[in-house]
């Protein structure tokens, strides 16, 4: 391509001689970004000017703010305009169209709080605990109920078990079904309560107030009773088998679920009676492919399977962060399709790949663990594994700080594909390093609005990115989380 710097006009005769330089500036701009190189059919492009059309029309006439101050612009906060988006004519199209891959998403919080709750309530041996009692209505609001399967039946219900007590002993187990009973309003009171505990609402994130770490707070809080939520079987086999599903009808093809497997993390038998050690659960996975992905092929739909990125808390300590990645290296070695890496000769199934997740700004930098990271790269190469780093990095408004200098290490450790990467379109040579080694930023633009990193998606950095040629890929990360 001619790189040769456009050459600006001193001084126009006409206003034609003018237009005709403006619109020549405009060309070559284009041509430099991701759009000038392109390449589209004439049905691609015959699409585009649809979809311009529809576009134009519903900010219009979809979007808009009334004379009675009612409505929202497009591009608008993304909680609020939700309602209009799911009926707008440019998200039909969306849904109907071929996704490609999803590769940032988290495996705890991809589905909706609705059907985690309706596993709950089939759940015999599922326990609730607070951290208060549900005695008046500020205890109501701040309350977090956690969950967990217990292997004895408790006999009946004290004073100190009951949460809507006043007696209550805060972090005692309350039989779910009990808890159910008697929440005041009944059963679907109780499960809108909970759900409200593990969603983030409007006033959550853009409260006038609100900061990114206050946002956080109230997400880790979220996360936290979802989590809880998957603690035994039957339930973390069917939040897998429904991600599968839901990709498919998506139109995604293919899918890398980053799981949270923190230090000794275990999940229990239905029963109670036994845990589930972390090797168990990605068994639990291989056999949910090999069960789902044909019933998805015969279904109609394009899928290719999913693989696995083992995902740390970046907040742990090295004794524990070590027992990880020891952890990992075993897991790979086992299941050698399963996380992320080479296309192995499982059929569904990549291989397992290794991240450090959690918000940055509170957590550990990768520099903390570098020695930890250097053993561990130079362990998977005795052992023969391609295990591929894909580091969270950059989720940060921290421009020059200790967060914003993930960044560099994640590109000199080898990283496959740098997640959020927010924070890179300050940096030109980082940029330009992942252009030259195709190191993909995995952007999650309504993640980062409602997590306090932009005002709205129409500031987000994928822009800057696509017109610098950087490789990028757009994500869903928390979909469970904002409904």
């Amino acid at each position: 391509m001619d790189n040769k710097p456009f050459e600006v006009p001193g001084r126009f005769n006409s206003a034609e001689e003018y237009f005709k330089s403006r619109e020549a500036l405009i060309s070559a701009e284009l041509k430099l970004g991701y759009e000038g190189r392109a390449e589209r059919n004439p049905v691609e492009v015959e699409v585009e000017k649809i979809v311009q059309h529809i576009k134009s029309w519903e900010e219009r006439h979809h979007y808009g703010v009334h004379d009675d101050g009612s409505g929202y612009e497009a591009g608008h906060r993304f909680l609020h305009t939700r309602d209009a988006i799911e009926k707008s004519r440019l998200y039909e199209i969306a849904r109907k169209a071929p996704k490609g891959a999803l590769l940032h998403c988290h495996f705890d919080s991809m589905i909706s709080p609705y059907l985690l709750l309706d596993d709950a309530r089939k759940q015999s041996r599922l326990y609730i605990k607070c951290d208060v009692p549900l005695v008046s209505e500020g205890l109501f609001a701040s309350a977090l109920p956690l969950f967990s399967v217990q292997p004895d039946d408790r006999g009946g219900l004290t004073e100190t078990e009951n949460v809507f007590s006043r007696n209550y002993v805060a972090g005692s187990w309350m039989e779910y079904s009990e808890f159910l009973r008697l929440f005041p309003g009944g059963l679907e009171r109780a499960e809108a309560w909970i759900t409200k505990r593990m969603v983030l609402g409007p006033l959550d994130a853009y409260h006038p107030s609100q900061t990114v770490n206050g946002i956080w707070k109230k997400f880790i809080r979220s996360i936290s009773v979802a989590r809880s939520l998957l603690c035994y079987e039957t339930a973390y086999r069917e939040n897998f088998r429904r991600i599968l599903w839901l990709c498919a009808r998506e139109g995604i093809i293919y899918v890398e679920i980053r799981v949270a497997l923190g230090y000794m993390f275990t999940i229990s038998s239905d029963d109670g009676t036994r845990q589930h050690s972390q090797s168990d659960m990605m068994q639990m996975f291989v056999d949910i492919l090999e069960e789902e992905v044909p019933k998805i092929r015969s279904a109609g739909f394009t899928f290719y399977g999913a693989k696995v990125i083992y995902g740390c808390l970046r907040s742990a300590d090295k004794e524990a962060m070590q027992w990880c990645m020891d952890n990992c290296l075993e897991l790979k070695k086992k299941f050698p399709g399963l996380i992320c890496g080479r296309v192995s000769h499982m059929r569904y199934l990549g291989d397992i790949g290794f991240d450090m997740q959690g918000q940055e700004d509170n957590g550990h930098s990768l520099a903390f663990f570098i020695p930890e990271l250097l053993a561990m790269r130079s362990k998977a190469d005795s052992m023969g594994l391609d295990l591929p780093f894909i580091f969270h990095a950059g989720e940060t408004l921290d421009h020059g700080g200790e967060t914003d200098s993930n960044l560099y290490d994640a590109i000199l450790l080898g990283t496959k594909r740098i997640g959020h990467g927010f924070s890179i379109a300050k940096h030109p040579l980082l940029m330009q390093l992942c252009k030259e080694r195709n190191i993909a930023i995995e952007t999650c633009p309504i993640s980062n609005e409602i997590l306090g990193l932009c005002p709205t998606t129409k500031a987000h950095h994928l822009p800057i990115l696509l017109s610098n040629c950087v490789p990028c890929t757009i994500n869903s990360d928390d979909p469970g989380s904002w409904r």
